[in-house]
């Protein structure tokens, strides 16, 4: 095994819980080509029930790998907006008294007010890691269940910036693919958040010339004491060869595909169906293949270029973040625990600032 992979394997064995038997996981994850030691580290403490991949981001031979071992459910968020639906394959898998949801995204969010009453065993709540996700926890009304987020942890931050890098590296190498390159062009980042930022620097210190879309003022404010020039979406879509969409919330709509500049590139950092409404656009363009990963759409003389279909691209690379992922895996483990033994009220909470310097001492024992 890879030395990093084996550290990992250690540093998730010296901060895992004594197992509970009464308690099973429903895990949303993604599956890429690595070692599945964060998924070894959940069964271990409690009942891995069940194993939901996201989409978008499955490799298949890590998921002929974990079919053999683990509960494995393929399901598409819109599948998992119906209760009937979630609550049926959580009946199907859960056999014990308590049940805690594992998200990435809010995949729960759209059932969760429904949800408590429609399952045999009791949830306890939900353990979630992204923005996206917290937002849609946040925005319903009255929580039934305790939702404990992860997104603004400064643990993660690491990863975010990291991915922002990401993305940029797997941007720069699908343009050479196709026998383009970023310099000397004008780049958009849509979303000046967590990973939006670290997109922008990345492009800056590529000397490629970058501006920001960002309706959220004190964050247009941030970005332009960066040294970034705000402009308008109609303006940046018109002028920009290369297009970053970094929002998760649909940033660019319909219409917006007819205003693109001819041969530009369009790259997400999320699913497709989070940041783009491709619906009507796959309809109304031709699409043609350029590259395995990389899509030219064209209609009355204009065309642009989407990559992955318009998926997050640096899954393409395998996401690459080194030891910091573990450190965001190990902050949901942590959770999951402090859920488990802590009488939590319905509604979003956080880790507390002492789980979290336990956390973060412990993971320099094992990477610095």
């Amino acid at each position: 095994m890879n030395p990093l992979f084996t550290k990992g394997q250690h540093f998730f064995e010296d901060i895992q819980p004594e197992r509970d038997v009464d308690l099973s996981l429903a895990v949303v994850t993604h599956l890429l080509n690595t070692p599945a030691i964060y998924l070894d580290c959940l069964s271990r403490f409690t009942n891995l029930a069940m194993v939901l991949p996201k989409p978008k981001s499955i490799c298949r031979r890590s998921y002929e790998l974990l079919e053999k071992r683990f509960p494995i459910v393929c399901k598409q968020r819109q599948q998992l907006n119906s209760v009937e639906v979630v609550a049926a394959i959580l009946n199907d898998h859960v056999k014990t008294e308590k049940l805690i949801l594992v998200d990435i995204g809010g995949y729960f969010a759209g059932t969760l007010e429904q949800l408590p009453q429609r399952l045999t065993a009791k949830l306890a709540g939900v353990v979630e890691v992204t923005e996206n996700g917290y937002q849609r926890y946040r925005d319903i009304e009255k929580l039934p269940v305790p939702v404990l987020s992860i997104a603004r942890s400064p643990l993660k931050g690491p990863e975010d910036y990291l991915t922002g890098q990401s993305i940029v590296y797997s941007a720069e190498a699908l343009m050479r693919e196709c026998h383009h390159i970023m310099n000397g062009g004008n780049a958009v980042v849509f979303g000046y958040g967590k990973i939006g930022r670290s997109i922008a620097k990345a492009l800056h210190e590529k000397n490629v010339n970058t501006k920001v879309v960002e309706i959220d003022p004190i964050r247009a404010i941030e970005a332009r004491s960066r040294g970034f020039d705000l402009i308008d979406k109609k303006e940046a879509l018109g002028s920009s060869d290369v297009i970053f969409c970094a929002t998760g919330n649909q940033s660019i709509n319909n219409h917006d595909f007819n205003r693109i500049k001819n041969g530009a590139f369009l790259f997400s950092v999320t699913s497709s169906d989070d940041e783009l409404d491709l619906c009507r656009a796959d309809a109304n363009f031709e699409v043609s293949p350029v590259t395995n990963h990389i899509a030219r759409y064209e209609r009355l003389g204009q065309y642009f270029y989407l990559a992955n279909d318009g998926n997050a691209i640096n899954f393409i690379h395998n996401a690459e973040v080194g030891p910091y992922i573990y450190l965001v895996q190990g902050e949901v483990i942590k959770a999951i625990n402090y859920m488990q033994t802590v009488d939590l009220e319905n509604g979003l909470h956080q880790l507390p600032v002492c789980e979290r310097r336990d956390l973060a001492s412990r993971w320099l024992a094992h990477f610095a």
